[in-house]
């Protein structure tokens, strides 16, 4: 399945200060198309907030999910716009006419950053985007529990994180300290696979369990009224 796309979102961008996520359930494929069209078309047709970066959507390659990724470069300015309902990214009207079922925008300040020690230059542009949330119990423990994850990695696997395909894994903390969402980037959607049955699901194991989400494509990227980003 493939969307009209132009360009990828720079995820550690200097100028974003937070970025607003949220994960639909749709049913097939078909509502994947149905809520990113809906998505896109909401914000062509509307006012683009300037300090609204970008908004990316990807779809699941089970044909169950489509996260959205809006990155703002003001907190201020994202809090004015989910108390005016404004976004895309709130339910109610878009999300309703396609039959998507939200589960709830939450705003999450980009952690850290740990890239694949094969990246180079010349590499591809990712393909898949490995995506999960996890619950956690405040802000010191998502960043105690993130810290400890790649520390065990690192142990087990080398700190030069090796491995075929990778290029990134962005760690993001809810503003809240309720949740870490993972957001991955991959040249492929089988070697992101094949890494997280052999390493992801071992570390969260011992971690103390989780689920490792679910494998995206990237659809689009919108960076102001129309234009699609480059």
């Amino acid at each position: 399945m493939t969307f009209e796309s132009a360009g990828l979102p720079v995820i550690d961008r200097p100028d974003v200060t937070v970025a607003l996520v949220e994960v639909v359930a749709v049913d097939g494929r078909e509502g994947q198309r149905a809520a990113t069209d809906a998505i896109s078309a909401h914000w062509r047709s509307g006012v683009w907030p300037a300090e609204l970066v970008s908004l990316s959507c990807y779809a699941s390659t089970d044909g169950a999910w489509v996260l959205t990724y809006a990155q703002w470069s003001s907190d201020e300015a994202l809090h004015g716009s989910l108390r005016q309902e404004t976004g895309v990214s709130h339910g109610g009207p878009v999300w309703e006419a396609v039959g998507a079922r939200p589960s709830g925008a939450v705003p999450f300040r980009l952690y850290r950053v740990v890239r694949g020690g094969r990246v180079t230059g010349t590499d591809p542009a990712p393909e898949c985007f490995p995506a999960a949330v996890f619950p956690m119990a405040g802000e010191e423990a998502a960043r105690g529990w993130i810290d400890g994850l790649l520390a065990s990695e690192e142990a087990t696997e080398g700190a030069d994180r090796d491995y075929p395909g990778a290029i990134a894994a962005n760690f993001h903390i809810g503003l809240d300290g309720g949740s870490v969402l993972v957001l991955s980037e991959w040249v492929s959607e089988k070697e992101a696979a094949d890494h997280i049955e052999e390493v992801i699901q071992p570390l969260l194991d011992q971690a103390g369990g989780g689920d490792p989400g679910a494998l995206y494509a990237h659809c689009l990227t919108l960076e102001s009224p129309g234009i699609p980003a480059t």
